[in-house]
């Protein structure tokens, strides 16, 4: 069995693999705060609640965004199954080209959304992540990354409302509403509709700049797809997951040390 480690911005993924069957996840809070032996405690107790043998896993592989973090789970990894995981950074085989100013600039959820995409749906794509940011990725024809636009992410947006003159503090909600009545509602409906609006014409902007077909594949993931979905005037295909699918894929394209 692999596992398999996203550490972002503000969660934490844990991935169980058995092949390309992602058998188990679950997520952690990013707290730069906790020391390696207590995220080695908190890693134990989740993985043995699920039913695991921490003695089960072949390997290990993490991909990180957050360097204040990638020791301490590197180290909690080793201390709890004995593995020296792989980390996903530069050299990494990852089965395509970054055709990018500097290709080690790629961050690793980028580079694993990537990986997960060709080995899903294959070539090209568009990969729109909402996370702490929100992504737009493009896959040419060629299976190359060539591009990527980074905004604010939905709560960041919002976070930075807060306090502009008598806009309240707001969270954000999935069920908000198309049409804002009131400060909190115009806010989310704000935020939210004009992520779309722009994430699609990101998505045409991709079309015509490298010849995609109009039926391109257009996937959405991250922590608030689940909030935009159903207002997307475009197809999407929803895949949750896809960084840990990712991770899995690359790994399977990097081991050379079996």
């Amino acid at each position: 069995m692999l596992l398999t480690v996203d550490i972002g911005n503000t969660n934490i993924h844990v991935g169980v693999f058995e092949g390309d069957k992602l058998e188990n996840y679950f997520s952690l809070g990013s707290d730069k705060s906790r020391s390696g032996d207590e995220y080695a405690h908190t890693l134990k107790s989740h993985i043995e609640e699920l039913g695991y043998n921490l003695g089960s896993f072949n390997d290990a592989i993490i991909g990180s965004v957050l360097p204040q973090l990638t020791s301490k789970i590197e180290y909690a990894i080793s201390k709890i199954t004995n593995l020296s995981p792989i980390l996903v950074g530069k050299g990494t085989k990852t089965g395509y080209h970054i055709k990018l100013d500097d290709p080690t600039e790629l961050g690793a959820d980028l580079v694993s959304n990537t990986a997960g995409a060709l080995e899903l749906v294959g070539a090209p794509a568009i990969i729109v992540d909402f996370g702490t940011a929100t992504t737009v990725s493009c896959i040419n024809k060629d299976k190359s990354y060539v591009g990527c636009y980074i905004m604010p992410g939905i709560q960041m947006s919002l976070d930075s409302l807060n306090g502009t003159g008598l806009l309240p503090s707001v969270i954000a909600d999935k069920d908000f509403p198309l049409v804002g009545k009131n400060s909190q509602d115009s806010m989310r409906s704000g935020v939210s509709m004009g992520a779309i609006l722009a994430v699609e014409g990101f998505i045409n902007t991709f079309k015509c700049k490298y010849a995609l077909p109009e039926n391109t594949t257009v996937i959405v993931t991250g922590g608030f797809a689940d909030y935009l979905l159903p207002h997307f005037n475009c197809k999407v295909k929803h895949l949750p997951n896809l960084t840990l699918k990712g991770l899995n894929a690359i790994y399977h394209k990097s081991i050379t040390r079996k």
